[in-house]
């Protein structure tokens, strides 16, 4: 089975990030693949959303096609009169009108491989030790005149340590619910499981924003299972991939495409498509 993932796309953010787009659904047709997936954060705004799945829908990817939303997917800032629970339903909802599986909502399994997977969230857990930062500034999402935008547009009911946790009990028990009928899993998020995968730059703000990164209560969920053999996520927007106990991580990502990258889109958009075989 070969498994294609990328993510963060953020067709929102540059003209090229929307230029982009043809050639990842091109890259993602040249693969070959049994199983494509999507870990998050498109845009905010869900009809942009649903024209870029069509985009893969639509094209000659004859496979299943599996999403799990990002932070920016589920911002309401095009959307204020609704929460981003109300959002995180409707995205699950234009997945399968778009010929998408939602992953967050229910697992997926194929050829005795199941696939579980979570926006997932964070919880500061990610915080460094060096600095001596309060629960309240993580609360805040401020330092140093720079703000991490969830604080915006993110409308979540309850704390962000409640909503993370929400999410790793979500993604425990969708991998109880099929851990019996499949020979391996494969997890996907979009915030990252792993705080090796988050390395310090020993400066700020970023050692401060790194607490957004995820929790570690995703990467715990995925290394108790030892069906779990991948997990895959978005978010940082570095392409990783490295072994973290039994279990292959991944990201893909895209990220914010302020300037071209080197080469051409086209090759860009190959080098940031990563496939895997089981």
């Amino acid at each position: 089975m070969k498994i294609g993932v990328t993510s963060d796309l953020h067709t929102d953010v540059t003209l090229l990030n929307k230029q982009i787009l043809p050639y990842i659904v091109e890259a993602a047709e040249k693969a070959a693949l049994d199983i494509f997936i999507l870990a998050g954060d498109l845009s905010p705004n869900l009809l942009e959303l649903a024209k870029i799945l069509m985009a893969f829908t639509e094209s000659n990817l004859n496979c299943p096609k599996l999403f799990v939303p990002g932070n920016h997917d589920i911002w309401v800032s095009e959307h204020p009169d609704i929460t981003s629970e109300q959002k995180y339903d409707a995205i699950a909802a234009v997945c399968r009108e778009c010929g998408f599986h939602p992953l967050d909502a229910t697992p997926f399994v194929k050829n005795g491989v199941g696939f579980c997977g979570t926006i997932g969230w964070y919880d500061y857990s990610f915080r460094r030790n060096e600095y001596n930062f309060s629960e309240e500034a993580y609360a805040s999402k401020q330092l140093l005149g720079s703000v991490w935008n969830d604080s915006n547009y993110a409308k979540w009911d309850g704390t962000d340590p409640e909503v993370a946790h929400r999410f790793e009990n979500k993604l425990r028990n969708q991998i109880s619910s099929i851990k019996d009928s499949v020979s391996q899993i494969i997890v996907t998020t979009h915030h990252v499981p792993f705080q090796e995968c988050v390395p310090p730059r020993g400066t700020l703000p970023w050692d401060f924003f790194s607490a957004y990164m995820g929790s570690q209560g995703l990467g715990v969920t995925c290394l108790e299972e030892q069906l779990v053999t991948h997990s895959l996520f978005g978010h940082t927007h570095v392409p990783i991939r490295q072994q973290v106990g039994d279990v292959t991580a991944i990201c893909s990502p895209i990220g914010y495409l302020h300037q071209a990258p080197a080469g051409d889109l086209s090759a860009y958009a190959q080098e940031r498509l990563t496939c895997f075989e089981l």
